[in-house]
């Protein structure tokens, strides 16, 4: 593409950048400073139009650059943001996140609005008006658990999430005039939240990182993976893969369209304007380094909005809205024609094949020799018109091969020189690529899926002779169920069975262990077996016969589990009673929200019993118990170290004037002592990776006592956990998971 754009401003800062972390806020209300976080955990504010001459202030002054000031942190900064937090106040306040609590500091009146301890770990925030909440909200994500805090630091918001927080965004999503939250987070979910009710659950191939609103109801996500694309509420309007990832994102209009371009930094350098209605490049350029952020703010103090992007190595490039429609000036038609010819190139030679393909056919059924296939070239790639690809996929469950089968086949003598597999979600790099290095008409592929999510499988096929050289591609799309991992360890084949017969399969002898959800849903036995068909991988469908289960008043499915063995058993009752057996609290959770989602369940409660979950948490609180005190522990040696270190100095001081001898023992002692402090805190940084870690794993079982129950009653459990963790009460979290209440 012909079109060129300048920046209107560039320099360097002359310090590298970390990735991310990078905002731009007013702090007196006026003027736009860009702040980012540079080496030896500092901030490095600069604004071209106030010079910071503050006494005695955590911000120091550049001595060579005097629009350049720094703010000197004693901690690990994992995440900063600027926004208005206060009350009747225009100035923007800077909030810094650690691995242990985040800082709220007004940078204009050089004082601490707030602080405080974020056990969980600091990994992302944001500012911004949510839900019903009064004034603005400082959210902030960390590892499985999102929080909400008032202009005065007072916690209004708890949710817990599956995994850490990467990226946060509000948008009203039910356009009822109050913003909900969107949470990227780790394990490849975007989750819609309604103040603490969960609206939706989408899930992506891998990590979430980075999510953008461009527009009403549409935000934008990217995935570590590469993959970037865009919702429309509930619904995915498009999706791209890439080879690197990104690494910022924002809505500027660089190409005076009149409407906002995606502006998309990657880590390889590259930045691409997007078109965002179908993700189409408009214009790309390549920088030095990568982007480590993105803002939109009036930089230049003119009163319009500039494009401000910062790489890692600290250069800052500026760009404006053109004043002329640059897609007006770049000869589409030109594009348009070159586009068309190169497609018309490409379906001669397509159209040249087949006609070959075509003529070699007429020849074999007019002579019927048998032989004439081994006399055609190589370069024809000729195969019978009637050549068909065939998919099966099944389940294999011996004690030695427990997978998903994927069978491809065709229907005559054709071989299949290799198979490609695309699926989002199945395999670690996306694609699967199974090239066999003999003839054969039948390949079976094994699988194991990792998650329990419904996902489409592309499959393309090469398809020709032993002497092909050239091959024809066949393109197929399957449906795999969301819970394609669990079978009936029976070989049942033929038509569909009735729930008499499936009945029958259970041995009335059998049990199922003690670990279990209860709970009750109104609706047919005929409908149950429509979900369950829809949902499982089953060796046959199972169906509602009038003839033999006009008497059912039961459905007993007993399943397995291709990933660990276990039984897995749905009972259903006709009264509405149902149980589902199972070790796995998650797959209990999983099932009951496929299930009422299917049924359109609003609102339900369940009784679960989950003894190995009960003893997990009641070993995670001891543990967190001691870890928690090891903590204080380490804390006060650590005060101890700092004040001795503080006397050592004061008398190596003094014995430099009064006594040169004991100079040389304070410096000794004074250096032991450091030694120590190290060791002390790099204790304390062990304690809080383990910390963290417990909470995360406390949090993701009492996410997934959460699903067990729908609606208010889930909103209420949430709460519930919240009030009982603050009070540190193992037994009322273990009735809340067991009842869905205190």
């Amino acid at each position: 593409m012909d079109i060129s754009i300048k920046p209107v401003f560039s320099f360097s800062l002359n310090y590298k950048v970390f990735e991310k972390l990078v905002t731009c806020g007013k702090y007196d209300g006026i003027h736009s400073c860009l702040t980012v976080v540079t080496n030896a955990d500092k901030i490095l504010i600069h604004t071209p139009h106030k010079r910071y001459g503050l006494q005695n202030s955590k911000l120091s002054v550049s001595e060579i650059k005097n629009d350049i000031a720094m703010l000197n942190m004693n901690f690990p900064i994992r995440a900063i943001i600027a926004g208005k937090l206060k009350k009747d106040d225009d100035r923007d306040v800077l909030v810094i996140g650690s691995s242990t609590h985040f800082l709220a500091y007004h940078v204009d009146e050089n004082y601490n609005l707030f602080q405080r301890d974020f056990h969980e770990g600091v990994r992302t925030m944001l500012i911004g008006t949510f839900g019903n909440f009064a004034g603005q909200t400082l959210i902030v994500g960390g590892n499985a658990v999102v929080k909400g805090f008032d202009f005065e630091g007072n916690e209004i918001l708890w949710l817990i999430t599956a995994g850490g927080v990467n990226a946060l965004l509000l948008m009203d999503v039910d356009k009822d005039g109050q913003n909900e939250l969107i949470v990227g987070t780790d394990d490849g979910c975007i989750k819609i939240f309604k103040m603490t009710t969960l609206l939706h659950e989408f899930t992506e191939g891998n990590e979430i990182q980075n999510l953008l609103l461009i527009g009403v109801n549409q935000f934008m996500f990217s995935v570590k993976n590469g993959t970037i694309g865009v919702f429309d509420e509930s619904v995915r309007m498009w999706r791209i893969k890439s080879k690197t990832r990104v690494t910022a994102m924002a809505m500027y209009d660089i190409l005076g369209c009149e409407t906002k371009q995606i502006i998309v930094g990657w880590k390889s350098g590259k930045i691409d304007v997007r078109d965002s209605r179908n993700g189409d490049v408009l214009f790309k350029m390549k920088l030095n380094d990568f982007v480590c952020g993105i803002a939109c703010n009036d930089y230049r103090g003119i009163g319009a909005l500039d494009l401000v992007i910062v790489t890692a190595d600290g250069e800052i490039r500026g760009y404006t809205t053109p004043s002329v429609n640059l897609m007006n000036l770049h000869n589409l038609a030109d594009e348009e024609m070159n586009g068309l010819l190169a497609q018309k190139q490409k379906l001669l030679l397509e159209l040249k094949h087949y006609e070959n393909n075509i003529k070699f056919n007429k020849e074999l059924l007019s002579s019927n020799d048998s032989q004439l296939v081994q006399s055609v070239p190589d370069n024809v790639g000729v195969i019978p018109s009637n050549t068909r690809l065939q998919i099966g996929i099944s389940t294999s469950y011996d004690s030695s091969d427990m997978n998903i089968d994927i069978t491809v086949s065709t229907n005559n003598s054709t071989t299949i020189r290799a198979v490609l597999i695309f699926a989002d979600q199945l395999f670690k790099e996306e694609t699967l690529i199974a090239h066999l290095t003999k003839d054969v008409s039948r390949i079976l592929i094994p699988l194991k899926t990792l998650k329990d999510n419904a996902q489409d499988i592309h499959i393309k096929a090469f398809v020709g002779y032993p002497t092909s050289v050239q091959f024809h591609v066949f393109e197929l799309t399957r449906q795999l169920p969301k819970f394609a991992m669990y079978t009936i360890p029976r070989n049942l084949t033929g038509s569909p069975k009735s729930i008499s017969y499936i009945n029958n399969l259970v041995d009335e002898k059998e049990t199922f262990g003690n670990s279990y959800v209860d709970f009750r849903i109104s609706e047919r036995l005929k409908r149950i077996c429509i979900w369950i068909n829809q949902n499982f991988l089953l060796p046959s469908d199972i169906e509602y016969m009038t003839s033999s289960d006009s008497d059912a008043t039961e459905l007993k499915l007993n399943l397995i589990s291709l990933r660990t063995g276990k039984n897995v058993c749905l009972h259903f009752n006709n009264d509405g009673k149902t149980r589902f057996y199972t070790e796995d609290i998650g797959l209990a959770g999983d099932l009951i929200q496929s299930l009422v989602q299917f049924l359109n369940v609003e609102n339900m409660n369940s009784t679960a019993c989950f003894p190995m979950v009960t003893d997990e948490i009641k070993e995670l609180f001891s543990k967190l118990q001691g870890l928690q005190e090891t903590e204080k522990q380490i804390n006060s040696e650590i005060i101890d170290n700092v004040n001795q270190i503080k006397s050592h100095l004061i008398r190596a001081e003094d014995a430099r004037y009064y006594n040169g001898d004991d100079v040389i023992k304070y410096h000794n002692e004074m250096m032991n002592t450091n030694e120590d402090l190290v060791k002390n805190y790099k204790i304390r940084l062990v304690n809080t990776g383990e910390v963290q870690l417990a909470l995360k794993r406390i949090h993701n079982i009492l996410y997934s006592a959460s699903k067990l129950r729908v609606g208010t009653f889930a909103a209420s459990v949430i709460s519930k956990f919240k009030d009982a963790l603050k009070s540190n009460n193992i037994e009322a979290v273990l009735k809340i998971i067991e009842l869905g209440e205190m």
